[in-house]
């Protein structure tokens, strides 16, 4: 009986237990035993109640142990001569083991919560009554809380009964009970700022309630309140605090109570708080025992028990949809890494999973398998579902093997449905592991390579050579590479995965024999640089893909002793005869002489020559000064104008810096999209001048070549030697430098000091921080609106939406963290996640202004997510917002690089009502082409032209034009970054119809927003009344 005393226990009513037989006292709650003065349990157990609670020496002659009944509560009122107080009594009989004892439970009618309503006595003791009885009645407590907020909700006659509880800055609607017609509020109502409802917690803390009468007396005073609460059709509530060891965790509310009951319902609900304490400590309880017994304690997911348990549910259900998923590579990860970081995959893929599957059903059924199961899901949602999946995979660096299956056919055999999404899984990653170079050990129907063929079949010279003499091929393998250190030699069975390797290369390597399974994936963890393990890779898929020949990659590898050394691999694969199958990979390894080896792309020697003439250098003992500096946004080149494109312009940038610069510096390429200069020369004083040259000539081509960009190259440097670092540390270091440069708006070189050494650490635990807090739940992201006022009325007309992020407490540049979520493949969930917040403050928005619209911001990754439309749909119904009130903000780039993907994305909003918005008009190569083509509603001008009309006459009446043209297309126009009054009243002349910019709105926290439309409805009222 333990937890039930437990239930009890923190009560601030009094409640004992006692056997009924004997009058012997079981147990009494804290209260009960402070207003006693007894210390702990052993002080009062075995003592009479009739002694202990009333002082007498016998039995009470109205003792009530006759009369009470298991399930049937009694209630009376008594004056206690030991306390000096008059009690409402409440008996009833309990299970206690194997025998019923007396429980009952006493409620202070002194007190100044229950004396405030006259009526008191006449209608509060059934209600309080009632709900005792069904926290009694049933031992869930998840049941009893909903029975009472039922039970209250029928007896005042509300529209909704509710519980909020807050943790961690946030309040939830954790339980409702909805009237009949009255919608259902609590999948709107998670995560709601604190800030929001502070004023209620701020009377909850001095034990007081919030009344509200009517809800327009709260519109000015508390604009956020307002806005929450008034698209809930609420007009009155009544919300009382609920308390855990004098610490408000939540609050009781009703809304819409009958107008008669709001002087009864607020000391009520005050005194059902204390019962919900009890309920909500013991549903914590069973949930830690529930998560012990049925959860996996590494990920939070179900656990295999969980599954069986769950099973029987799924005979109710209409349809079932089993995603069967397994982690690839799990096993070479914790044999390469350690367990911690097989730990940390199996995490990272389960938020990958639990994120982007919409199921709270997700079962951890082995060491790298997960089971996820929708119930009643029609077939076209659970497959857009798989298919999101898989597309998230794809975008990531770690992979998942995928399987499902979906049935409307009970019963239904879960360990059936299983076992057909698990072979659909192999499937699955078979087709991967084909691509990777690896065919699993399922299938071994193709004849080995090994076999010799018929001489006059295959008409070689070799073979003949071998079928009519004696060879020894081992022999022959260990004689070319005797005394070799500059070669090694390789060759294997790419069906079986098992290679043979020479001698030189298995003691140079640290391999344990000559015979190597996975010799693909095991060179693999011998490549040191991340980057060319990708590279490696990618070659690799791309032979298997292509159906290529021949393998030829130059990249640095670590030895044995720890060393890394740059090596050329060269490697031949046979095919079988319908190019279907790798048979067999053959190929040599060789060291590279550092001097030369020279990049294709750039013709600079690769940083192995770096860091030989660094080395040679220090031994010298001169200094130089090492400048890195990086190609920016190439990477988006390459998706929008091709690989050939971007090589072509850094082949041409390169070309002009040899023929410029080359007499007075040394180029280098270093790993991706960045190259070095070494400045021997005394180089004081030239540094920044020889930047400045540099930057002139990249930027020179990136505009020749119509690559326009804000920052065409940055720029980090350093003089060597440094401290003791080696070259290597040197580089890594100087790389370092060249990332925080990237993030730097100013351009300026970033240089090696304490305080920049200290960047790249806050740069990378600031990149390790970002993806924690997207994928848990969207922590330290919030978003502001920056208002659109109207040329004619200077009234706020809309806003633009725009995402915020903290770290450190400290607010991160956009351009800072959304390259990061670019980068690492987060834009698509940060996305989804602005656009339900965009919905979510335009349905409150309404309270003060209908016409209101919400622009949001629209990547050209998520234009590409296929399943993007699909959840703007589920997003507009979930909170009943017309798609009228929002629009998309599009760059002009990302339309006229992916015209192709508009097409589908601008359908669906049209089909949605969804507005489409032109931003940063006039940023690159605008056009009318571009008004006529896409069917934009609104057309954002870019500040760039704010300078331009300024300037002169023609400039004004030219952008003029471009308005006139918009209205003549039936386009909005809004100019943006509008900071002074000259550039206002020259917008104002213009005819653009909004502005946007410093000089009216800097972005506004959501509840300032609120505040602002508040006082603007308050005054446009107080007009009219004038």
């Amino acid at each position: 009986m333990t937890c039930l005393w437990d239930f009890f226990e923190e009560f601030d009513e009094l409640v004992y237990v006692s056997d009924p037989e004997t009058y012997e006292i079981v147990y009494m709650n804290r209260k009960l035993r402070e207003s006693l003065g007894y210390q702990n349990r052993a002080t009062y157990v075995g003592k009479k109640c009739y002694k202990v609670l009333h002082g007498c020496d016998e039995p009470c002659s109205f003792c009530t142990n006759s009369v009470l009944e298991k399930g049937r509560v009694t209630s009376w009122v008594h004056s206690n001569p030991v306390l000096g107080k008059r009690f409402l009594i409440k008996d009833s009989l309990v299970d206690c083991g194997s025998k019923s004892c007396r429980l009952e439970l006493a409620i202070d009618i002194d007190s100044e919560v229950v004396c405030n309503v006259p009526y008191y006595y006449a209608r509060s003791e059934s209600i309080l009554n009632e709900c005792l009885q069904r926290i009694v009645s049933t031992t869930d407590p998840e049941a009893s809380l909903h029975m009472m907020l039922e039970y209250i909700g029928q007896t005042f006659r509300c529209d909704r009964v509710y519980i909020f509880e807050s943790q961690n800055g946030y309040v939830d609607n954790t339980y409702e009970w909805c009237a009949d017609d009255v919608s259902q509020q609590k999948e709107i109502l998670q995560k709601l700022p604190m800030e929001s409802v502070d004023w209620w917690y701020e009377r909850f803390e001095k034990n007081e309630l919030v009344t509200i009468y009517s809800l327009e007396d709260i519109r000015d005073q508390y604009p956020t309140t307002y806005a929450i609460l008034k698209p809930q059709d609420i007009s009155r509530l009544v919300a009382g605090p609920i308390f855990i060891e004098n610490s408000v965790v939540g609050c009781l509310g009703v809304d819409n109570p009958d107008e008669d009951m709001m002087m009864l319902v607020g000391p009520l609900i005050k005194v059902i708080g204390y019962f919900i304490v009890a309920l909500l400590r013991r549903r914590d309880l069973l949930r830690h025992l529930n998560t012990l017994s049925f959860h996996d304690p590494l990920t939070g997911a179900y656990n295999r028990n969980a599954m069986f348990e769950h099973s029987d549910e799924l005979q109710k259900l209409r349809s079932v949809g089993i995603v069967y998923c397994d982690i690839t590579g799990l096993k070479q990860t914790n044999d390469a890494l350690g367990h911690s970081a097989g730990d940390q995959l199996i995490q990272y893929c389960f938020e990958m999973i639990h994120t982007t599957l919409d199921t709270p059903w997700v079962y951890r059924i082995g060491g790298d398998e997960f089971v996820a199961v929708f119930r009643d899901c029609d077939e076209e949602k659970f497959r857009r579902q798989v298919k999101s999946l898989h597309q998230r995979v794809r975008d990531d660096k770690h992979h998942i093997a995928i399987g499902e299956v979906w049935s409307n056919q009970p019963p239904y055999d879960l360990e059936a449905l299983i076992i057909e999404a698990d072979k659909m899984m192999y499937e699955d990653k078979r087709e991967y592991y084909t691509a990777n170079y690896r065919v699993q050990a399922l299938d071994r129907h193709i004849s080995p390579c090994g076999e010799f063929k018929n001489m006059a079949e295959t008409g070689s010279v070799f073979y003949q050579f071998l079928g009519t003499t004696y060879h020894d091929m081992e022999q022959l393998f260990k004689s070319m590479t005797q005394q070799n250190s500059t070669g090694y030699f390789f060759f294997g069975d790419m069906q079986k995965d098992l290679y043979y390797i020479s001698d030189n290369m298995r003691d140079e390597f640290g391999f344990e024999s000559n015979v190597v399974p996975g010799l693909i994936q095991a060179w693999a963890q011998r490549i040191s640089q991340e980057k060319a393990r990708n590279l490696y890779w990618k070659e690799m898929r791309a032979i298997l893909s292509e159906k290529r020949g021949v393998h030829d990659l130059r990249y640095q590898v670590r030895n044995v002793h720890g060393k890394n050394m740059w090596i050329r691999s060269y490697g031949i694969v046979k095919w079988n005869e319908e190019q279907s199958a790798p048979l067999f990979f053959s190929g040599r390894i060789t060291h590279q002489d550092d001097e030369f080896v020279v990049d294709s792309v750039t013709n600079f020697p690769r940083e192995a020559a770096l860091f030989s003439r660094l080395e040679e250098m220090k031994g010298e003992g001169k200094k130089a000064q090492v400048i890195a500096f990086s190609f920016n946004n190439i990477s988006e080149i390459n998706s929008t104008r091709g690989r050939v494109f971007s090589d072509h312009l850094v082949r041409t940038i390169t070309e002009n810096l040899t023929d410029r610069l080359a007499d007075r510096m040394s180029f280098y390429r270093l790993e991706g999209m960045r190259c070095a200069v070494l400045v021997e020369f005394p180089y004081e004083g030239q540094r920044e001048k020889l930047v400045q040259q540099i930057r002139e000539i990249v930027g020179e081509w990136y505009r020749l070549m119509g690559s326009i960009v804000a920052q065409p190259c940055s720029f980090a440097a350093m003089e060597y030697p440094l401290a003791n670092l080696m070259p290597a540390d040197f580089m890594e270091q100087l790389v370092s430098l060249l990332r925080i440069a990237k993030h730097d708006p100013s351009g300026e070189t970033v240089e090696y000091s304490e305080e920049n050494i200290s960047k790249v650490r806050y740069m990378s635990n600031m990149a390790l921080a970002l993806s924690h807090d997207v994928l848990h739940g969207m922590k330290n992201f919030r978003v502001v609106v920056q208002p659109v006022v109207s040329t004619q009325t200077g009234k706020i007309v809309g806003g633009e939406m725009l995402l915020r992020w903290r770290f450190r407490d400290r607010d991160v540049s956009p351009d800072v963290f959304v390259t990061m979520l670019e980068k690492d493949n987060m834009i698509n969930i940060v996305g989804r996640w602005v656009f339900e917040q965009a919905v979510c403050t335009c349905m409150r928005l309404v309270s003060y202004s209908p016409d209101f619209y919400l622009t949001f911001n629209v990547s050209l990754q998520q234009m590409t997510d296929e399943t993007f439309p699909d959840y703007m749909e589920e997003v507009l119904s979930k909170y009943k917002v017309d798609g009228s009130r929002l629009a998309a903000e599009m760059t002009e780039s990302c339309i006229d690089e992916q015209p192709e993907k508009l097409i589908h994305f601008v359908e669906t909003c049209s089909r949605l009502g969804i507005r489409i918005a032109l931003d940063d008009f006039g940023s690159g190569y605008s056009s009318i082409r571009m008004l006529l083509q896409y069917p934009t509603s609104i057309v954002k001008l870019d500040r760039s032209l704010l300078g331009e009309m300024t300037e002169s006459v023609d400039k004004m009446n030219f952008i003029c034009s471009i308005v006139y043209a918009c209205h003549r297309f039936g386009k909005k126009v809004c100019m943006e970054g509008v900071e002074t009054a000259e550039q206002d009243a020259l917008i104002r002349e213009s005819g653009c119809d909004m502005i946007q910019g410093y000089y009216h709105y800097y972005p506004l926290e959501i509840a300032a927003l609120y505040s602002l439309l508040a006082d603007e409805k308050k005054d446009g009222s107080a007009c009219k009344d004038a």
